[in-house]
């Protein structure tokens, strides 16, 4: 989908208090190697949320080192055949330390554009029952900006304490254009 159709579809869904008021934006970076992009949610021009491939890829590399380093894990070691490697014991713990540090990262909100990309892709095709028990982070939190989320229903909403901030930041800022006071 080209991406001015997602980014006027995406923002024919938010409430109409936040029309105009909430932005996405994407840009990519041809002239560096693999063109990395940026993209990011803004609410009166102010960033609320972004996604850069950049800062991902320092952020990602600095914490997969220091987890390598606190479990001491040994790099693959050469073979001739491509399959003894791809298979060893020694990878499959860089790919499990790999993934624990992405999963630290969401949970710190730093994100890949490809994160946001996909996640508001798929929003497109989702009831709003769907959206905010989806599993995905940043589907959850723009279900929150969406209209079709009414005052009644985002007053019943019951985040718990170990809700992600993002969640609970496009929470916090629907309910404060629709008046709704926030109980803590």
């Amino acid at each position: 989908m080209q991406w001015s159709k997602l980014k006027t579809t995406l923002e024919s869904f938010l409430s109409d208090k936040l029309k105009g008021r909430i932005q996405i934006h994407a840009a990519v970076y041809r002239k560096y190697h693999d063109s990395p992009s940026r993209v990011w949610i803004t609410l009166d021009k102010h960033e609320i949320l972004t996604a850069s491939d950049v800062t991902y890829a320092v952020k990602h590399e600095k914490l997969y080192q220091q987890i390598k380093d606190e479990k001491v894990l040994k790099e693959i070691p050469y073979n001739q055949d491509w399959n003894v490697m791809l298979n060893s014991l020694e990878r499959r713990e860089l790919l499990i330390a790999s993934d624990a540090a992405e999963e630290i990262m969401i949970t710190q909100s730093i994100f890949q554009s490809y994160h946001l990309y996909a996640a508001l892709i798929n929003y497109n095709s989702l009831t709003i029952e769907q959206a905010i028990n989806s599993e995905n982070i940043i589907i959850q939190a723009f279900s929150m900006l969406d209209r079709r989320l009414g005052k009644r229903r985002l007053k019943k909403l019951n985040l718990s304490r170990d809700t992600h901030p993002i969640i609970t930041k496009f929470y916090s800022i629907r309910c404060g254009v629709e008046g709704i006071k926030i109980s803590k």
